[in-house]
């Protein structure tokens, strides 16, 4: 299943649902820093400070209170993430 954000699709996509956490990357994950965002998600970006990936923090608990679950991008512009209904509902049929 992969997610998509404005222009970016990821297509490595981890939900961790016991932490109610989405891992998100744009092809393989690898290793970087971080940026928290203004809705305290992490976007990540590789030694070379490209934009590869997104931590999403909570995202079953904003979609129950917000209907979705939006990011602000390194652009700035803030989206909606498409895909992540899909990620935690079958999560949830899981378990």
């Amino acid at each position: 299943m992969s997610l998509r954000a404005g222009p970016y699709t990821f297509s490595h996509v981890t939900y961790d649902a016991p932490s109610d956490v989405v891992y998100a990357s744009i092809g393989r994950p690898r290793p970087g820093r971080r940026v928290e965002t203004p809705e305290s998600h992490y976007l990540r970006f590789d030694d070379r400070d490209r934009f590869t990936g997104i931590i999403f923090m909570n995202p079953l608990e904003r979609l129950e209170r917000e209907g979705a679950v939006y990011v602000s991008l390194p652009e700035g512009d803030r989206v909606r993430v498409q895909g992540v209904e899909a990620l935690v509902k079958r999560a949830e049929r899981r378990l």
